[in-house]
């Protein structure tokens, strides 16, 4: 399980319920070698916190752009050049609008903007939500791009609601991540 060694993997990390099953993702990538960089938005530390993310990954976690320096957290520029792939899940609508558009009011979207590796998107949302034709709108600027999607899944939602919207299982994005790196 070594396939992953001397790749540098930045996992965003956002607001949603499926943002604790990071944990899981950030301990398989390092189970294959990777060395992972977790950055969270802040809306993500209300549904898990960084402390986890820092364990599993053994590195700072960065959450807050106007923090950089401090707690060995490197900058926005340093983390995109630094990265062999930005794998962001799960990806909120929000975000997702963020990315589309070009805005950049935190660190991960500041990131993106400066990434110019290969990206990596796994949405999780209300199904509602996500087939909003703003969100599909959003989703097809993103993949012209030439940005990977990893759809999401089918089934019960958090929210009470069964549909499309549940992140996709963690072993289908690390399957993806071998894909794109390996």
């Amino acid at each position: 399980m070594s396939q992953l060694v001397g790749k540098r993997i930045t996992l965003g990390v956002t607001g949603s319920i499926a943002a604790y099953k990071a944990a899981d993702l950030v301990s398989q990538l390092v189970k294959y070698g990777a060395e992972v960089q977790v950055v969270m938005t802040k809306s993500a530390t209300q549904f898990i916190t960084p402390m986890t993310l820092q364990i599993m990954s053994r590195r700072p976690v960065a959450v807050d752009m106007w923090e950089e320096g401090r707690n060995s957290q490197p900058s926005h520029i340093e983390i995109a050049d630094s990265s062999d792939l930005l794998l962001v899940a799960p990806l909120t609508a929000n975000t997702m609008a963020e990315f589309a558009h070009g805005l950049a009011p935190d660190l991960l979207t500041s990131v993106y903007l400066a990434t110019r590796g290969p990206v990596l998107l796994c949405p999780a949302m209300n199904g509602k939500m996500y087939e909003h034709p703003a969100t599909q709108a959003n989703l097809t600027t993103l993949r012209g791009r030439g940005h990977a999607v990893v759809e999401p899944a089918e089934g019960m939602l958090a929210c009470g609601y069964e549909g499309v919207g549940k992140l996709a299982p963690v072993e289908e994005i690390v399957a993806r991540v071998l894909l794109i790196l390996g």
